[in-house]
């Protein structure tokens, strides 16, 4: 078993073996968008094709010939079913995978438990609590903020026709090309498939997440704690840097942003603290963000903090944790987040 001090090391290779599957199963989203998008492109072809012969027949274009031809809202219904057939293969799959993220985060968890305390004292055997599979099923589908998982996904089926509309009206009415109009679809409907893809990792992420949490309260005879655990790369957050290392109690919730990588180590009590004397204690203390980003080179610095920024904190006008914002969301609960520079030189409400 590896020592204490890898406990971090070991926290890292979990969260890849996450992400890594999280990618795949976003990857597959994507192919199955893409052939969405292919049924909805035909239509979108013989609308386009009609709109060009209309006009080299010499007719007027206009939005009303839309409507009363109703070819707007015979692709608008077509756009919707489509999107809503994705989002119903959308939920399946994120279900599957909060599931798989459920069970490993428990058995992750019991890992780092169990390498945070070390080598027992002789003739000590540690026997971690292990919860029961219904304390853990409701995770699956789970959203903290009380809107249901398949409530954030029936949204991108109208958002998906309301796009379609809008494109359509937009390049009929200024007279663009069809190629154009076609364009301006594509890119319109591409934010249903952004969103479907932060709804997936975000909830996939929050199920792991609570789990641990779980497994570790569930624990609490022998985990005091966990400390906050950032990806710590130039495209972490600055609020997810500054958070890194800090030590939190069981009934605080890691609450990060949307697609936030961040996790929690547990901590666990010290063997003199568990009862037992003259035990060599192993446990290490995880550095600092706020220390750690001050190591970095200021290329670095100025991509995470940006420019204004960097130069904000250069000059000891703003510091690190000044980045760190918490906010509370119907869709997504109670969340961190980076402060704008202007929010957090009170310019916002300067200008109230």
């Amino acid at each position: 078993m590896p020592g204490p001090g890898e406990i971090f090391e070991v926290a890292k290779r979990f969260r890849r073996s996450l992400l890594d599957r999280e990618r795949n199963a976003a990857s597959e989203m994507v192919r199955a968008y893409g052939q969405s998008w292919q049924r909805i492109k035909a239509q979108l072809d013989q609308v386009t094709s009609q709109i060009a012969a209309a006009r080299a027949a010499g007719e007027e274009v206009s939005v009303s010939w839309l409507f009363q031809r109703r070819r707007l809202q015979v692709l608008q219904s077509q756009v919707e079913a489509e999107i809503r057939e994705f989002a119903r293969y959308a939920e399946r799959r994120i279900l599957a995978e909060q599931a798989a993220a459920v069970w490993a985060a428990q058995e992750h968890a019991e890992q780092l438990v169990l390498i945070g305390l070390g080598k027992p004292p002789p003739g000590v055997a540690v026997t971690l609590v292990r919860l029961p599979r219904q304390a853990l099923e409701d995770l699956v589908g789970f959203q903290q903020g009380g809107s249901p998982l398949r409530e954030l996904l029936d949204e991108l089926g109208p958002e998906a026709s309301a796009a379609t509309r809008k494109a359509l009206i937009e390049g009929v009415a200024t007279g663009q090309n069809p190629r154009v109009i076609a364009r301006w679809m594509r890119a319109a409907l591409g934010g249903n498939l952004t969103r479907a893809l932060t709804i997936a990792r975000t909830e996939v992420l929050r199920a792991y997440r609570e789990a641990s949490h779980r497994t570790y309260r569930a624990n609490a005879d022998v985990v005091k704690g966990w400390v906050w655990h950032s990806a710590l790369e130039t495209r972490t957050c600055a609020a997810c840097w500054a958070m890194h290392g800090t030590v939190h109690r069981l009934d605080e919730r890691l609450d990060d942003h949307p697609r936030g990588r961040c996790a929690a180590v547990p901590v666990t009590k010290t063997w003199k603290e568990l009862g037992f004397k003259n035990v060599p204690e192993t446990q290490v203390q995880v550095p600092k963000g706020v220390d750690l980003f001050e190591r970095l080179s200021d290329e670095d610095k100025q991509r995470i903090l940006g420019r204004a920024g960097f130069q904000a904190y250069k000059a000891g006008v703003v510091t690190l944790q000044d980045f760190v914002g918490r906010k509370r969301s119907r869709r997504w609960g109670t969340m961190r987040y980076k402060r704008s520079l202007r929010a957090i030189l009170g310019q916002d409400e300067a200008r109230k």
